[in-house]
């Protein structure tokens, strides 16, 4: 029976041919000359991408049990270093107004960089983070 794809001739040839049984097919496997299993060990690329591969698990664990052993351990220490320097900031800030009747001491140090204004604020004369039991208020613009 002639194909539309193949000649009458074709067609023959091809039904001649004998059929290997699924079996046999597979018995043997294809064989690829570009690469050889034997090699694999051997290839300085490849056991350059292992070592690679090796290195960075390694440099991995090491960065990770850095950052649980030093590092969060070093800033809860940090932590409680800096807030009791606040406390103690914050008690002698207290005292100084209970001192002077519940007010900041007048003597507040006048220096040049300090409220510079060079136009208004939106919201007010004092800066937006202003607290007037730490802070001493600026002059009117």
């Amino acid at each position: 029976m002639a194909s539309r794809f193949f000649s009458p001739s074709t067609a023959r040839l091809l039904a001649r041919q004998p059929v290997a049984a699924p079996m046999q097919r597979l018995a043997v496997p294809k064989r690829f000359n570009s690469s050889s299993t034997a090699s694999i060990g051997k290839d300085p690329v490849l056991e350059e991408q292992a070592h690679a591969k090796d290195h960075a698990a390694k440099s991995a664990e090491l960065w990770r049990k850095l950052s649980f052993y030093v590092c969060l351990p070093g800033a809860a220490v940090i932590a409680v270093y800096i807030y009791q320097i606040e406390a103690a900031h914050i008690q002698h800030r207290d005292h100084d107004i209970a001192a002077n009747g519940g007010e900041l001491p007048e003597e507040e140090p006048k220096h040049e960089y300090q409220n510079i204004r060079k136009k208004a604020f939106p919201w007010g004369q004092q800066a937006i983070f202003f607290n007037p039991k730490a802070n001493y208020p600026s002059e009117e613009m």
